[in-house]
């Protein structure tokens, strides 16, 4: 059991390095290589067929199905956090900036624990309450610092979108939890994303239709390999492995970790300082991380 627990912690580790750097890669995309209803397209389909070919390509998974009576929740939770999630992350960075999408996706562990106790009757419990409070106000000071949140001109409207797209993943956690305990990851993603493909099918394909495969520089090629590879089906198939095993509070925690691992990036690749931001910073989001762990644990 410590064993499993210590991979899903790990996989959720993974996930975290992965959104983060999806603020800047997906930022840098648009809107001069691609419009945000092209990104979603292409990373919802490509994830779906990502999927299909693996479930297809190991005989153990062939067979798997999910139960008739699972489908309503596996609708909702697709349609959250697939659909509404997506479209709402890229419309909404669009118009804004990385680091206020940071900022706003930072109230999603708070989200996910009142949505847990609301519809899943969870408890909160002191320790686990103190330790994501803990981590809201490391990544707050290190996100916010030089840094204010954006209310002006267009920014307000993705800001809007940016909120919506949180609300919505902090569902998505909390309503697919049972699916990802009962069914394989693979066979959930496979499912996940062919409704989510439906639904946003609609509000992309004229877009869709409109790119220019042949204008695409190496850098494009990469961006888009990197969120359909990376921050979606890599990123999805770790989070959905960690769901088994860790509860959505503890999944949406790892939240916090993304600005502070931008910060340690930008200190060892690009020869940022140091400063007591950035270390207060990390020590109140770890400290943060062990009181939400050790309740798990216990």
């Amino acid at each position: 059991m410590a064993k499993q627990n210590l991979r899903a912690h790990i996989s959720m580790l993974a996930a975290t390095v992965l959104f983060g750097a999806n603020y800047w890669i997906a930022k840098g995309l648009m809107p001069d290589h691609l419009l945000p209803m092209q990104i979603i397209f292409l990373r919802v389909l490509g994830t779906f067929i990502i999927a299909s070919v693996i479930k297809m390509s190991i005989r153990e998974l062939r067979v798997l199905k999910i139960d008739r009576a699972d489908y309503p929740r596996l609708i909702l939770s697709s349609l959250l956090g697939v659909a509404i999630n997506q479209m709402m992350f890229f419309t909404g960075l669009n118009h804004s900036t990385p680091v206020d999408a940071a900022i706003i996706n930072s109230v999603n562990p708070i989200m996910v624990l009142l949505f847990s106790a609301w519809l899943l009757n969870e408890k909160i419990g002191g320790p686990r309450l103190g330790g994501i409070l803990l981590g809201a106000l490391g990544a707050l000071m290190l996100i916010l610092f030089g840094n204010p949140l954006s209310l002006i001109g267009g920014h307000l409207t993705g800001n809007m979108f940016l909120l919506v797209n949180t609300a919505a993943w902090s569902l998505y956690l909390v309503i697919s939890k049972p699916l990802m305990v009962k069914y394989n990851p693979i066979l959930m993603m496979q499912w996940v994303f062919l409704i989510g493909l439906i639904a946003v099918i609609p509000f992309s394909i004229r877009q869709a239709v409109q790119i220019d495969f042949g204008s695409f520089d190496p850098y494009t090629w990469f961006s888009i390999l990197y969120i359909i590879v990376g921050t979606t089906f890599l990123a999805y198939f770790f989070i959905t492995f960690s769901l088994k095993r860790l509860s959505s509070s503890v999944v949406a925690y790892y939240t916090y970790l993304q600005p502070v691992l931008v910060a340690a990036i930008g200190i060892l690749l690009f020869a940022e300082k140091i400063s007591w931001i950035k270390a207060t910073s990390a020590l109140l989001v770890f400290g943060g991380i062990y009181l939400v762990t050790r309740k798990t644990r216990s």
